[in-house]
């Protein structure tokens, strides 16, 4: 019986299939230094995408338009993902000028994003630290305030 699965199994392998102890990567000889043009279109939607994100959202902070900036923050971040999975299959080794430029072009926008959502952050954090400190004022009857200078 085991005669026969032995023969079964030497049946199923193929002739050239490689020893397991032989490297399955390919050399650097071997690897293609190009990408794929449907690696190449997916790539460069995520990077529009990615883009006209950030330009809405730094128009919206800059005072230009509305924007509801959960949601901007919910679209911006699956964005994100989506351009370091494409970014993940392209390789950086592989990456045309072109996509490198518009990258550094986008690193550059979302610093700017950066910079005006901690503005708005500590604007917000500013008039929120106002504004307990007046309800504070308001509902106290001074009763448990010390006087300032009297000893």
């Amino acid at each position: 019986m085991s005669e026969l699965h032995d023969n079964a199994h030497q049946e199923l392998v193929p002739s050239t299939a490689k020893p397991i102890g032989q490297d399955v990567e390919p050399s650097s000889e071997e690897t293609d230094a190009y990408i794929l043009p449907e690696d190449y279109i997916a790539l460069s939607k995520s990077i529009n995408r990615v883009d006209a994100l950030l330009e809405a959202e730094n128009g919206a902070l800059l005072g230009k338009d509305d924007i509801d900036l959960e949601e901007s923050a919910y679209l911006k971040g699956r964005a994100m993902l989506d351009l370091d999975m494409a970014g993940k299959v392209v390789g950086p080794e592989n990456l045309p000028s072109e996509i490198v430029v518009r990258l550094q072009d986008l690193q550059e926008k979302l610093t700017v994003n950066l910079k005006l959502l901690s503005t708005q952050l500590n604007a917000v954090r500013d008039v929120s630290g106002i504004l307990s400190k007046v309800m504070k004022e308001q509902d106290s009857d001074g009763t448990y305030e010390s006087l300032v200078g009297s000893w």
